[in-house]
């Protein structure tokens, strides 16, 4: 028999609460809080109060403020790299800037959905929380080697595929964080761009890999 949700009361949680429970409501309400005033502007003393628990409860269960955040982006960015992975396996078997035009398209479209929690992703820092953002975005970047040894079985020097999944993702980031400064722009200039300075030279990798095979 499933535990039954506890109840709610202005998004807060009442009653006995399972551990697993107050941990996805604890990142829910960070969240919101981060996307509404950004890391600077939120305390753990305002999730607390937003949440309904103590500051001590917030400690038990993410840690301190650096790790509260590292925790929401984390989860941004997996849901993020599960998407991109479901929507790649759409167009299996498609030509590489076909697969490349298809993720644009996935990760344009959500940033223009959901600006605001897009923007976590892209959220950058200094010293130890820094470099705790830095690592989750090597993590995206291994995700998105590893679709590319799906998708580019002919990359097979690891180093290679990992130099094209920073492309790949570098060139996607540093033009999401452009649009979020200039919305204004259409979304197929987005997609258009990012396809316009990333398939040449991944297909001009391609084509030297293939060479070497044939040379081979």
């Amino acid at each position: 028999m499933s535990t039954p949700e506890p109840a709610r009361l202005d998004g807060q949680l009442m009653g006995r609460v399972p551990r697993a429970v107050r941990q996805r409501q604890l990142l829910d309400v960070a969240e919101k809080l981060f996307m509404q005033h950004g890391y600077e502007g939120t305390s753990i003393e305002d999730v607390a109060r937003a949440a309904g628990v103590t500051r001590p409860v917030v400690y038990e269960h993410h840690g301190d403020k650096d790790a509260l955040f590292v925790a929401c982006v984390r989860r941004s960015r997996r849901e993020f790299e599960q998407a991109l992975t479901t929507a790649t396996a759409e167009v299996a078997g498609a030509d590489v800037p076909a697969v490349l035009e298809h993720g644009g398209r996935l990760f344009f479209a959500r940033l223009e959905r959901d600006p605001r929690r897009c923007a976590l992703l892209l959220t950058t820092g200094s010293g130890p929380l820094g470099q705790r953002l830095a690592e989750l975005r090597d993590g995206t970047v291994d995700r998105t080697a590893e679709l590319i040894a799906v998708h580019a079985p002919e990359l097979t020097d690891p180093a290679v595929r990992t130099a094209a999944a920073r492309v790949v993702v570098g060139v996607a980031e540093e033009l999401a964080r452009w649009w979020l400064r200039s919305p204004e722009i259409p979304r197929e200039r987005l997609v258009g761009y990012f396809c316009t300075f990333v398939t040449p030279g991944f297909l001009r990798v391609l084509e030297e890999a293939r060479a070497q095979r044939r040379a081979g």
